[in-house]
């Protein structure tokens, strides 16, 4: 099972906060990655919108905890892929941050975290890299 990872989970902030330490010690880093998306800052973490020709620049870690999935879910404030799609076939209001998407990225099927809320052009990282202020 992999993750891609584009803020505050990357190796830079491994000491951020408990549950990036917790995150860095039940995964295993495996290399840098790219998906076409864009992102943008959502207060000091960033959000990710999927699609488009735009770059955004992660990183992908094994992870070796099978709770840990539904840990991060609690983190992000998200939904699963599957969850999304009931609520969107019934019209049942989202109010989650996040939904893990289930995508693949070169030759490896990875989990990923796309923003649900809104977003503002002027808040764009246009080099796609996500950098702590």
């Amino acid at each position: 099972m992999h993750i891609f990872v584009y803020g505050t989970l990357k190796k830079t902030y491994k000491n951020l906060n408990a549950f990036t330490a917790v995150f860095h010690a039940n995964t295993e880093w495996l290399c840098h990655a790219v998906v076409k998306g864009d992102m943008y800052m959502k207060d000091w973490y960033p959000a990710l919108k999927l699609g488009g020709e735009n770059l955004v620049f992660g990183e992908i870690y094994r992870i070796n905890s099978p709770v840990l999935l539904e840990t991060i879910d609690q983190y992000e404030d998200a939904i699963t892929q599957e969850e999304y799609a009931i609520k969107l076939k019934h019209l049942d209001p989202i109010t989650s941050d996040y939904v893990r998407r289930h995508i693949r990225i070169d030759d490896m099927e990875c989990w990923i975290y796309e923003y649900l809320g809104e977003v503002s052009e002027r808040m764009r990282i246009e080099n796609g890299v996500f950098e702590m202020r």
